[in-house]
């Protein structure tokens, strides 16, 4: 594998390297952690503890090396992407082992991977991700392939001539298919609520269901939604909602157009400028899973809190 930095300009470098075996991903990653260690640059290697043992083991110790484990549940794009920037501010290679993610939050992860290469653009750092092949659909590499502007293989970094625009990847990929919870009787159906009911029919619905902390989240990202709607929408304006052992599902549907930004609620919105629906969807992203969709009715935005001791991996548990 070369050394160095990758190819292009400085700035972010955001490459994708799809391994089909550990012995391919420790091959890559202590080629990577033996020239940051020479060049004397600030290196982190987010790892799990095996990869981390094996790399350590080969690599030796270095105090420009800092080896972490990744976070155990990928975060939403809002709250990744707010996670990632004070992390790359202190490093100049960052290496990311990158989780299996469930296929039902799969078109939320595309997004943040295009997401961040505008959020991040301003970093002098450059981040590898390296992904488990034999974990993803053909359709997800071909997400990931079209959200790196660079790509490592063959021993190689190269430019990636599939990368994709990020605002141009997004408008193709603006909208989410329903929860197939949805296509089942929700506990609860309000037509033209106040925000004071809405809110008080979420904490009731969760109360059993959730620790206070998510119940809190849901219910100020119930409110944000449904301001939204009655401000920027057109009525009217309905809340479902559906309760199971350990998740709570509220959506939001007005008969409006909804918003026409792909990068609405990735991104922070600028304070120098009327954020619209902006601000409330980056808030609700930091605090639950929110997937939004535009239909021949109006503009559904679904938010959806679980426990957190329920596997990522279990959406609805409806199987």
């Amino acid at each position: 594998m070369t050394s160095g930095t990758a190819a292009g300009p400085r700035g972010l470098r955001h490459e994708l390297f799809l391994h089909h075996s550990t012995d391919d991903l420790l091959e890559f990653v202590v080629a990577l952690a033996r020239d940051g260690a020479a060049a004397q640059q600030p290196t982190l290697l987010l790892l799990q503890p095996d990869t981390a043992q094996a790399v350590l083991h080969q690599v030796g110790p270095s105090p420009h090396l800092t080896i972490q484990q990744p976070p155990a549940r990928p975060g939403g794009p809002a709250l990744h992407v707010s996670a990632a920037a004070p992390t790359l501010s202190s490093y100049a290679r960052v290496v990311h082992q990158e989780p299996a993610i469930p296929r039902p939050r799969w078109p939320r992860w595309r997004r943040c991977e295009a997401v961040l290469n505008l959020a991040l653009r301003h970093h002098d750092t450059w981040v590898l991700c390296a992904y488990d092949r034999r974990t993803l659909t053909a359709d997800m590499v071909a997400d990931l392939q079209a959200t790196r502007p660079l790509i490592g293989q063959h021993g190689r970094h190269q430019r990636n001539d599939r990368y994709q625009p990020p605002v141009s990847f997004l408008g193709q990929h603006n909208n989410d298919l329903p929860d197939p919870i949805e296509q089942t009787p929700p506990a609860v159906e309000l037509v033209d609520p106040s925000p004071a009911t809405a809110r008080a029919t979420v904490n009731w619905f969760a109360h059993q269901r959730l620790p206070t902390p998510e119940i809190d989240k849901l219910v100020f990202a119930t409110h944000e939604a449904f301001t939204n709607a009655l401000i920027h929408g057109r009525p009217p304006t309905v809340l479902r909602l559906w309760a199971q052992p350990d998740r709570v599902t509220v959506t939001v549907t007005d008969t409006g157009p909804g918003p026409t930004d792909p990068l609405v609620g990735l991104l922070p919105p600028d304070p120098r400028t009327d954020p619209g629906p902006g601000l409330g969807l980056w808030l609700i992203n930091q605090l639950v899973d929110l997937t939004h969709r535009h239909h021949p009715d109006g503009y559904t935005v679904r938010l959806t809190t679980t426990h957190p001791d329920d596997h990522p991996s279990q959406p609805g548990r409806l199987q």
